[in-house]
């Protein structure tokens, strides 16, 4: 659930060479209030030797920091649950959308 709020402001780059492998994984740290306090990409090897990846990555982290997708909707009463997460986003998973 927390991961499709993202997903609604998320654009993969389009016209990857194999995009459906450009699955990025992202650590984030969250606010009680459900702001993102930090957003880091877990393979950060791979974004400097791949472009492609690099432009996936920067594209879920703009994503994140949309007003549009923020604050998160998050239950409070499980903060400690969800403070610190790893989310998965798989431009496969966008097909349909």
């Amino acid at each position: 659930a927390l991961r499709r709020q993202i997903e609604r402001c998320w654009s993969p780059p389009a016209g990857a060479p194999e995009a459906e492998n450009l699955v990025v994984e992202v650590q984030l740290t969250i606010n009680p209030d459900g702001r993102v306090q930090q957003a880091q990409i877990v393979d950060t090897s791979r974004m400097y030797r791949d472009a492609y990846y690099r432009a996936a990555a920067e594209s879920v982290l703009r994503a994140i920091k949309q007003p549009a997708c923020t604050p998160l909707k998050l239950p409070p009463d499980k903060y400690d649950l969800w403070r610190e997460t790893k989310l998965t986003f798989n431009p496969r998973d966008l097909v349909g959308r």
